[in-house]
């Protein structure tokens, strides 16, 4: 039993008691000691009470300390423990994110390849035939000639909407660095929708090698080219702006447009991003999807600093 907490009590009360009965014996007549043998002995049980007392709440109260400490200590471990079973939670969950991720790049890849060797080469023989049976009608048969001429026309619109699908599909570029294939990025997307763009990358935004991380920088550039896939099927937007910058809290990339009708973030579903933001959770990061201030849509995408990416 730990005594500590209780042996100023003890003296204290002592003390007291020491000086209640040198009072009370000064205070009697020398011819009372019969009394005086009395008061002293009633003031020393009351003070052997008070120590009693004083005692007892002194164990009781060390025996609530220890139970408090063992109470603490066992919910210590239980927070150790479950912080424990979540990180690894989290380690598999994000391997398997990363595994289907690469089940689908394959799959993406697989699909753009078909698509581009069969129907492109298709399309493109269905444009020869045309321009051949163009030049073959002018002068001969004009409504032929102005047939041909039109179906040229919305023929070129197929085979643009097919090199920005199979663009959207092809593996990530990803090998000279994460700012050249984001500058490629946007170049192709400007060129093919003829919405122009800004990039603005922050000092230090990109230079930190001991965190790179290739899946890192492929999760930021899928959640990009979703986000510009977006902007395209939008055809009031003109401009679209993206910024990447780092903080405390980790990278931070912005994308956003001055199309009319933002759409709000209640609404996880568009731009095309539900499925990125579980990818983007098991990476431990965050993905938001807001009302830009030019009235149109803006997507936040923070990954945190653990997981920053670096300029190759």
């Amino acid at each position: 039993m730990k005594t500590a907490g209780f042996v100023p009590a003890i003296t204290i009360a002592l003390a007291c008691a020491a000086c209640a009965t040198g009072v009370c014996s000064a205070a009697l007549p020398a011819s009372t000691p019969n009394l005086s043998m009395l008061m002293t002995i009633l003031w020393l049980l009351g003070a052997g009470g008070a120590i009693c007392l004083l005692l007892r709440r002194a164990i009781d109260a060390d025996d609530r300390n220890r139970d408090l400490a063992s109470r603490l200590a066992r919910e210590q471990d239980a927070r150790r423990s479950a912080e424990q079973i979540l990180a690894d939670t989290q380690t598999v969950l994000s391997r398997v994110v990363r595994q289907q991720d690469s089940v689908r790049d394959g799959e993406r890849s697989r699909i753009a390849r078909e698509i581009h060797d069969e129907l492109g080469e298709t399309l493109l023989t269905l444009r020869v035939e045309l321009c051949l049976m163009q030049v073959a009608s002018n002068g001969v048969h004009p409504s032929v000639h102005q047939k041909s001429s039109a179906m040229i026309g919305t023929l070129d619109l197929a085979l643009h909407s097919l090199r920005a699908v199979v663009n959207g599909l092809r593996p990530l570029a990803l090998g000279e660095g994460l700012r050249v294939a984001l500058e490629r990025q946007l170049d192709e997307f400007t060129r093919l929708n003829g919405i122009s763009h800004q990039l603005d990358i922050a000092p230090g935004a990109l230079q930190e090698p001991e965190c790179a991380a290739f899946d890192a920088e492929a999760l930021l550039y899928r959640v990009l080219q979703e986000a510009l896939a977006e902007v395209a099927h939008r055809a009031s937007a003109t401009r679209v702006r993206v910024g990447l910058q780092r903080g405390r809290d980790g990278l931070t990339l912005h994308v956003d447009d001055n199309g009319e009708g933002g759409q709000h973030p209640a609404l996880p579903c568009v731009c095309g991003l539900a499925g990125m933001r579980e990818r983007v959770e098991a990476a431990g990061g965050a993905l938001r999807i807001g009302n830009s201030p030019d009235g149109g849509t803006m997507l936040s995408l923070m990954l945190p600093a653990a997981r920053g990416l670096a300029l190759s």
